[in-house]
């Protein structure tokens, strides 16, 4: 044996190979853990994707399609609690109803159920819109230069407002009373005031009223709004006075 070298017993030796074995061999992993699987959620039965009309004015009634799925015979409409009236089932996926002129203004929930009891709500869904508040207006007399029936431009000035009035207040049968001063014989008052009327519907009719709700009448000379004569008199009774049928 050479000077200097050592050798290891016969212990010594198996425990370096044991120290080997265990460096070069890595401590294995646990099995990772298992991951619960998540419960499924159930599929809706029946649901709502679309109300409409959304809205309608009070006291006017109007057919609503509800469209969605799951719509089967027997399923029930509610706004809110109140049972709708006239439902039909149209197919799987519409169905209508009648909002009627007895419902309250408001917004509803639109809420269907079916015989088994599978229920789709929309929230506030459909609305019946209350009344706007009445509009401060009132209408105006026009007046005509002598032994005229054209429109002077603060008659058309007066005349839009009055258009303006008319359809912000919804009023209804308006009746237009054409006069005339006291010169000129009867018969031809007549037919003065009577143009007059026409002049100024048909100027209310260029500004988009409706032709229907709009009425003529001539009176002549036989209702003055001033009574007397002189200019100042004459000027104040021709004209076209609105009134309400």
């Amino acid at each position: 044996m050479p000077h200097g070298t050592q050798t290891m017993s016969p212990r010594h030796l198996l425990a370096a190979l044991a120290a080997l074995l265990l460096i070069g061999c890595p401590k294995p992993k646990p099995p990772p853990e298992a991951v619960p699987d998540e419960e499924p959620v159930p599929k809706a039965v029946i649901g709502i994707d679309k109300v409409a009309p959304s809205s309608t004015p009070l006291g006017r009634p109007v057919t609503v399609t509800v469209s969605g799925f799951g719509f089967v015979e027997g399923t029930e409409v509610f706004l809110d609690s109140r049972r709708a009236r006239g439902i039909d089932i149209v197919s799987s996926d519409e169905l209508t109803f009648r909002a009627t002129d007895d419902l309250p203004s408001g917004s509803y929930d639109v809420r269907l159920e079916t015989p088994k009891g599978d229920v789709a709500v929309a929230r506030k869904a459909f609305t019946v819109q209350a009344p706007p508040e009445p509009t401060n207006c009132d209408l105006q007399t026009v007046y005509f230069d002598f032994d005229d029936a054209g429109l002077k431009n603060e008659a058309r000035e007066a005349l839009a407002a009055n258009a303006r009035c008319i359809e912000e207040r919804a009023l209804v049968g308006v009746r237009l009373e054409g006069h005339a001063d006291e010169r000129g014989s009867t018969e031809y008052n007549l037919s003065l005031g009577q143009r007059r009327a026409d002049s100024v519907r048909q100027y209310l009719e260029n500004l988009g009223l409706d032709a229907s709700n709009l009425r003529t009448v001539s009176y002549g000379e036989e209702q003055p709004e001033v009574r007397g004569s002189g200019e100042d008199a004459w000027a104040r009774n021709r004209r076209v006075v609105f009134a309400l049928r």
